[in-house]
Formats: structure tokens, C-alpha cells, sequence
């Protein structure tokens, strides 16, 4: 039984979105993703997918992403991703995976998710203060992001034992590519115990910017599909 993490996988069997636009490391990505996650992940694992899943504009749209996720080993906890449009309200993603049958996959949305001896908790997040495109319109989203992350991070507590490890996920960044953690979620995460955190959205040029590594305490490590070549990041290691 392992943890594993891996955000954007940007799936469009649903819609057509080629992502050869953006690198040639994306040719043929879905089939990397399908080859590499069955070589790694077995069905006791949990894969946690960390935003940007599915190119499908509405979730009626993204029956063969599920099912193609649904289909690949071990169970998936999905995070929302800025692309993940279809993502509707909590009550209607657990109706609709249930209705399907995709019964490997979850959500994780204001709440917590235990997984061994490992809670974890997360939210898309949204640009950080100390980035250059963050502007008036940026503040309110990432105080409400605040406010979604430290729900999840509350019932972390209330979910876990004393002494069960404790793992965030972001989609965006909270951190620089200078290794500065940004300081409201920092000091969220920091106050909740968490000891790593993982996140995505970037892609490309911008991978080999990001940090990966240990701030102020707490691990972070970039998990965006492409930055890992489409192998899924083993927690454990």
C-alpha cells in the first residue's frame, strides 16, 4: 500500500484539446499516463490527482476521462484544477461517480481524506500575492481559497489520530520559485501540522523554475504531470 500524487493530467477523450501545443513531452501523453500508472500502481495504492483532470466542460461531457481514470489501478482522490470546469457542486460529483460506477474515484472538497496512517486535505488555491500577475481581481479568490483550504485542514484534525501524518495538495503553487512559502497558507499548513505539500499547474519552461524542497519546516514538491514525465510521485519514498 502506497501514496502517490500527480496533478494535470489534462485527459480529452472528451473533448478535443491536443496538448502537443505545449511540448513535445506531451505526444502521446495519455498513453505514457496509462503505461506508467499501471507499472507503478497497484489497487491497494491512492493516487492523488491534484487539478486540471479533464478538458470536459460540463460533467455529463467527461464520461470517458472517468472512465479512463476509473479504469487505471489503485483508488483517486481529485482536487480541483482552474481547467476543471465540470467540477459542480460536491453532493453531484459523489451522485455522479456513484451513478456511474466509478467507484475508485473521490473528491476532495472542504474536507479531509484518510488514507493509512496519512490524512490529507487541499484545494485549488489561486495565484499568490508575490507573483507577478496577481492583481485587485486575484485578492478575493485567494481569500476564499483560504478559507476552503483551512476547513479541509480542520478536519483533518478532527479525522486523524495523534500521530498520523498529515499531507496537503494544492493545485497552484504556494510557494515561489525562489523556495519563499507564501505566508498565509504557510503558516495555515504550518499551524495544522501538515509535513508536505504537493502541488501543480505548471507546465513547461515554468517546471524547471519551480522549488521543490524544504521551507520553513514543511517539503514541497511539484507534481505536474509533464514536470514528472507521467510517472506518478511516490509520498513514500
Amino acid at each position: 500500500m502506497a501514496l502517490y500524487a500527480m496533478s494535470d493530467l489534462h485527459l480529452s477523450l472528451s473533448a478535443e484539446k491536443p496538448m502537443d501545443i505545449f511540448g513535445s513531452a506531451w505526444h502521446n501523453y495519455m498513453e505514457k499516463i496509462d503505461a506508467n500508472w499501471r507499472s507503478l500502481i497497484t489497487d491497494d495504492d491512492l493516487v492523488i490527482v491534484g487539478g486540471d483532470i479533464s478538458w470536459a466542460m460540463y460533467i455529463e461531457e467527461a464520461n470517458k476521462d472517468f472512465e479512463f481514470l476509473n479504469l487505471l489501478p489503485g483508488k483517486k482522490l481529485l482536487v480541483r484544477g482552474n481547467h476543471d470546469y465540470w467540477w459542480t457542486s460536491y453532493s453531484k460529483l459523489r451522485q455522479y461517480v456513484a451513478s456511474n460506477g466509478f467507484d475508485t474515484i473521490s473528491f476532495l472538497q472542504n474536507d479531509s481524506f484518510v488514507y493509512e496512517n496519512t490524512v490529507i486535505s487541499g484545494t485549488r488555491g489561486w495565484l499568490i500575492p508575490s507573483s507577478e500577475s496577481f492583481g485587485s481581481k486575484d485578492s478575493g479568490i485567494y481569500e476564499r481559497e483560504l478559507i476552503r483550504l483551512e476547513l479541509s485542514l480542520k478536519s483533518a484534525v478532527s479525522n486523524s489520530d495523534e500521530g498520523m501524518r498529515r499531507i496537503a495538495v494544492l493545485h497552484y503553487p504556494p510557494i515561489s520559485s525562489e523556495g519563499v512559502p507564501d505566508e498565509k497558507i504557510s503558516e495555515l499548513l504550518r499551524r495544522y501540522g501538515v509535513t508536505k505539500c504537493v502541488y501543480g499547474h505548471l507546465h513547461g519552461y515554468a517546471c524547471s523554475e519551480s522549488f521543490s524542497g524544504l521551507a520553513d519546516g514543511i517539503e514541497y514538491a511539484l507534481v505536474s504531470a509533464d514536470h514528472l514525465q507521467f510517472n506518478p510521485y511516490n509520498l513514500d519514498s
